[in-house]
């Protein structure tokens, strides 16, 4: 009788926690134009951090670069990296839509190929819909969404600036909101735990994009494929997207391939060089840059994957695991809570950040 009684004292608590949740997902979904700019600019800001300090520890003949100079270099760099995108990515969007009629036209023969194992009826369908795509058409709205682009990277710097700015009180607020000194503590701690962890997700991620990009790039062209910049630029993006990304960065450039050459071996070639880039720097490399610090579990990163992109779409996608990082240690650091951060690891051993 004492467990029913217990048990039942208990519903109001779980029903306060259904409702909060449920409040918590609608304010996620509806204030996803504000979040999601906010949420990327944090992560930008750890990124250009970690980017800073990297040059900081230069030396030069026994000369390290000064914290302005380092901070003026990796903005510059990253600037330079943003033009010289936006560079490729306007010329090789004219290539492709002046290429894409005989890519159409090299789609079609190919489906018609694949009649007897489509069907005739499904075939005809899927020649039918390729037909009825006008990239040049399509192009007007690629720069109406490149002008709503521009505005959120503008607004995406502004946090960042702002963020940077704030940095230096972050320490004098906790000790206004925490008179406890230990609470004050432990709240910093966990702080530092979060910003180091994604911090070197992000960077290492980055790193490891742009080897992938760059070596992806190398066999591309090597093959002749055309557009092997933009594939580079977006296989370097995909990178971000744990296993999905790697998948895409496989399947599209070596469907494209196929349409180009027309041959099975292409696909084939391209699909394995790839692969083997993904696979060496995914299984390898990355793992033992990484090394055991995240202990995430790839169950958990696959749930915290679909959930964030059902909600946030590609930028949710990008943004999950960081966001898995920060909910896993939070949670290390809360007793009623450190359930969840134990589930979330790969391992059952969790840590509250005091490395």
């Amino acid at each position: 009788m004492t467990a029913i009684n217990r048990n039942i004292e208990k519903l109001p608590s779980f029903g306060l926690s259904v409702v909060a949740s449920g409040v918590v997902l609608a304010i996620l979904v509806l204030g996803k134009s504000f979040l999601v700019p906010l949420a990327i600019a944090i992560l930008f800001w750890h990124l250009l951090g970690a980017l800073i300090d990297d040059l900081g520890r230069l030396t030069v003949s026994r000369f390290r670069l000064p914290r302005w100079f380092a901070t003026i270099l990796a903005i510059g760099l990253i600037l330079l990296f943003l033009y010289v995108t936006t560079i490729v990515l306007l010329d090789q969007g004219n290539a492709i839509a002046d290429a894409w009629p005989r890519y159409a036209e090299r789609m079609k023969s190919i489906i018609a190929g694949l009649a007897d194992w489509l069907g005739e009826g499904l075939s005809a369908k899927v020649r039918e819909q390729i037909g009825k795509i006008d990239v040049t058409r399509q192009a007007a709205g690629l720069f109406t969404s490149a002008g709503s682009l521009v505005i959120n990277i503008v607004v995406v710097f502004v946090y960042v600036a702002f963020l940077f700015v704030e940095r230096r009180y972050i320490n004098d607020k906790l000790g206004a909101l925490f008179p406890d000194t230990e609470v004050t503590h432990d709240t910093e701690k966990m702080l530092s735990a979060i910003s180091m962890d994604i911090r070197r997700f992000i960077w290492i991620k980055t790193l490891m994009g742009m080897m992938t990009g760059v070596l992806s790039y190398a066999v591309l062209r090597a093959m002749g494929v055309d557009f092997a910049e933009t594939w580079a630029l977006l296989i370097f993006l995909l990178y971000y997207i744990p296993y999905v990304g790697a998948a895409l960065g496989v399947i599209f450039p070596a469907l494209v391939t196929w349409v180009q050459f027309d041959t099975i071996e292409s696909f084939l070639g391209v699909g394995f060089g790839l692969g083997a880039i993904y696979g060496i720097v995914g299984n390898f490399v990355e793992p033992m840059l990484m090394g055991k610090s995240l202990n995430l579990s790839a169950f958990a990163i696959v749930l915290s994957l679909t959930f964030w992109g059902m909600i946030w779409g590609i930028a949710g996608m990008f943004l999950s695991v960081p966001i898995m990082i920060g909910t896993m240690i939070v949670c290390a650091h809360v007793p009623s809570w450190r359930w969840a951060s134990i589930l979330l690891s790969k391992d059952g051993r969790v840590s509250d950040g005091s490395r």
